[in-house]
């Protein structure tokens, strides 16, 4: 690099334009029509609000777990299923649980005391996603018994993702 040579910065590159007539054979209105037809607006909005809420309640379960050990190992799951598969194929995955989360949030709308989006989707999603592998989480059939009363016997209550779990000289 030269100093003290005054240059002119090159000129950017344009954008190609292409003319109105271009855009106007859009049929943008149909298609619109169409699609309203596919789902009502009110179902579109609440649909979309529950992605948006399962997507911050992941970010924040990565990104804020309280000191709990349970919650770190959970953060750290869902970490390295971002690094695993890459931030915008897991908001995709997670987007893809809306209708799921819709469908438990309808059984328990009228007795839940507590919010949607700040309480029922993080606990839902702590209840009834599997993260043990990084590259494919995935809804649990069953939701994970919080008492180990009602688990089955022969099977854990929780599972760490194999990434954590201590090895047999940590264990003991």
């Amino acid at each position: 690099m030269r100093t003290g040579v005054a240059s002119r910065p090159a000129e950017p590159s344009r954008i190609a334009f292409q003319p109105r007539s271009v855009f106007a054979k859009a049929e943008i209105a149909p298609a619109a029509a169409n699609q309203s037809r596919t789902m009502p607006t009110a179902s579109l909005e609440s649909a979309l609000e529950t992605a948006a809420c399962l997507w911050e309640a992941v970010l924040t379960l990565r990104d804020h777990p309280s000191s709990e050990p349970d919650a770190v190992a959970l953060a750290l799951a869902i970490r390295e299923t971002c690094n695993a598969v890459g931030t915008a194929d897991l908001r995709l995955t997670v987007v893809g649980w809306t209708s799921a989360v819709e469908a438990a949030w309808s059984v328990v709308a009228d007795s839940y005391d507590l919010c949607f989006d700040w309480d029922f989707v993080p606990g839902w999603i702590v209840d009834h996603i599997d993260w043990s592998d990084p590259a494919r989480p995935t809804i649990r059939p069953e939701p994970v018994s919080q008492d180990p009363a009602r688990a089955p016997a022969d099977e854990p209550v929780t599972a760490q993702p194999p990434a954590w779990r201590p090895s047999a000289d940590e264990g003991n």
